[in-house]
């Protein structure tokens, strides 16, 4: 889009000035599919050169329009690649965090000064946009929120008093339900949205903000959010009834600076209530839609889709007044300790690999049992706890980058047989999220326990705060064997992965059976696999799974076949 076409797109007689300061959008498309940093760098460029005038007029924010509709792909592709990653970048590259936050403040602060404007301001044109400007002003602060969110930083006071002063002012001047996008006729999937319901996707993401949720969950929710809160609405006490507010609604203080709190155990000034029960329909809603387009019989749901369903769950519990809190299993005792600890399944599977290679070489050759399980009998059912490592969905639990891994030392603050909290100082705050594994012991010659990540609180900079949930004791590094359809060489042929087994325990969690944790990208119903160990081969055969989510499945398998060593070889 050149100067030309950008002039036929917003009018004729405009500002040089405005015209000069959008003619960038033209260099964007160009280069935003090899490097969205540059891009980013060039919006926010036209954004300040739009508006070098103190006063604003309506030229220039139908060319800010513009360049925000320009922009919104540049916006998710930040997001996306800071979170995900692709083929070239790793997830969680700060520069393309720093990008998406200079971009979405870049828009925030031009609506901002526009909204001043606005409220002072007898331009009928401008008036005629004021809703559209709380929209967006809202949408920007949105995404930074999410950056905010998916970087483990808490809201900041003074943001929600100027959210609510700009809902406020959208209330009092009657554009609160007035639809924002009505005029973009040329897109049939926008969907127009108010300030209200872009106010209520802002409260509903900040709920979640409570250290239970991982990036990619916070992106999920967003997008779904988006959808949902055209169906929600803040009502004022006369209209929610006192009653009926206190027992199942949230509440905002508009006089305050904070988000949504329950009602019944708010305290507010100002107070505006939003029901709900839309919300939880919603969910079910998508549960089942979900569900309904799972995969059949004999092969698993996707990890995306497993993800997804979990993270339901745990938005229900969030917003479902009905639903019970999950409290501890039992007190936990507090403690001073320093532990060895280790994060990721792969890093988890290399050090136990290690170490169980080292004792093999101090054992005499006829003692060596690397692996060696105790089976059931053939036949018998016994359960798996099945975790699969790594950001990306459906990768393989493979081995760390760095051969060497060393564990690191962090702070045991308190524990009991079901859980812990643990401190430390960390260097990437994304290389431990809700939902990863996480292995950690007292001593040398101490067993490893097994954990997942349930929650993450920052303290100050790099230092943190975990809370785990254990899931088993003593890990010893495996290797399984199954069929790879497909290969690169054109022919089925079989792949060998590494995977931990977990002896039973007596101790809680309680698990008196044989577990597995392994990839969720080498599962699927009824399939066998071999288990390889020094003094015999185990076929196990995959049921279906009692638990799965994006970082981890609870299912079973049947020991159908074990052969010795001595006998193959025969």
């Amino acid at each position: 889009m050149g100067t030309a076409d950008f002039a036929a797109g917003v009018g004729i007689g405009q500002s040089a000035r405005a015209l000069n300061g959008a003619a960038t959008v033209g260099l964007w498309p160009s280069v935003s599919g090899h490097d969205p940093i540059q891009a980013q760098n060039l919006t926010c460029l036209s954004i300040g050169r739009l508006l070098e005038d103190q006063t604003p007029n309506a030229t220039q924010l139908e060319a800010l329009f513009i360049l925000d509709r320009n922009a919104e792909p540049l916006s998710h592709q930040l997001l996306n690649l800071y979170v995900e990653g692709d083929a070239q970048q790793r997830p969680f590259e700060r520069s393309f965090w720093i990008a998406a936050l200079r971009l979405s403040q870049s828009f925030f602060q031009a609506y901002e000064h526009v909204l001043r404007h606005i409220r002072n301001s007898a331009d009928a044109h401008l008036l005629a946009q004021a809703h559209a400007v709380v929209v967006q002003l809202f949408d920007h602060r949105q995404t930074e929120f999410i950056l905010r969110f998916i970087r483990f930083k808490k809201r900041i006071p003074g943001q929600w008093k100027e959210l609510h002063e700009a809902y406020r002012f959208a209330r009092k001047r009657g554009i609160a339900m007035h639809s924002s996008g009505a005029s973009q006729a040329d897109n049939p999937h926008e969907v127009p949205i108010t300030p209200e319901q872009q106010f209520i996707r802002l409260l509903l993401l900040e709920a979640l903000n409570d250290g239970q949720f991982s990036p990619r969950e916070a992106l999920w929710a967003d997008r779904w959010f988006k959808r949902w809160c055209r169906l929600l609405h803040l009502q004022s006490p006369e209209v929610m009834g006192q009653s009926g507010a206190e027992q199942k609604a949230f509440v905002v203080d508009l006089d305050a600076t904070d988000g949504l709190q329950w009602a019944s155990t708010a305290t507010a000034g100002n107070p505006l209530y939003l029901d709900p029960s839309p919300l939880v329909a919603m969910i079910d809603k998508e549960v089942q839609s979900l569900r309904a387009s799972g995969t059949p019989r004999g092969a698993v749901a996707s990890a995306e889709n497993a993800g997804q369903l979990a993270l339901l769950d745990k938005l229900k519990v969030v917003f479902d007044p009905r639903s019970s809190r999950i409290a501890r299993d039992e007190e936990r005792t507090a403690v001073d300790l320093a532990v060895q600890t280790i994060f990721s399944a792969a890093s988890i599977i290399q050090v136990l690999r290690d170490e169980a290679i080292a004792r093999t070489k101090d054992m005499p050759r006829d003692e060596a049992q690397l692996e060696r399980i105790a089976s059931p009998a053939p036949g018998a059912s016994v359960y798996a706890s099945s975790i699969a490592a790594g950001a990306v969905a459906g990768a393989s639990i493979a081995m760390a980058d760095n051969a060497a891994v060393v564990p690191e030392v962090w702070q045991l603050r308190d524990r009991s047989d079901s859980g812990s909290r643990l401190r430390g100082q960390i260097d990437d705050l994304n290389r431990i999220i809700p939902g990863s594994l996480v292995a950690f012991r007292e001593s040398d010659d101490a067993p490893w326990t097994v954990s997942v990540v349930r929650r993450f609180r920052r303290l100050m900079v790099d230092h943190v705060e975990i809370g785990v949930e254990h899931i088993g004791r003593s890990p010893r590094f495996v290797k399984l064997v199954t069929e790879w359809p497909g290969s690169p060489s054109g022919a089925d042929a079989q792949r060998c992965f590494a995977a931990l087994y977990l002896p039973p325990s007596e101790r809680r969690p309680t698990m008196p059976i044989n577990t597995l944790l392994l990839p969720a990208c080498d599962f699927k119903v009824d399939s066998t696999v071999t288990l390889l160990s020094s003094d015999a081969t185990y076929t196990l055969r995959l049921n279906e799974p009692i638990q799965q989510q994006f970082e981890f499945i609870w299912t079973s398998f049947t020991v159908v076949d074990k052969a010795d060593v001595a006998t193959s070889a025969e």
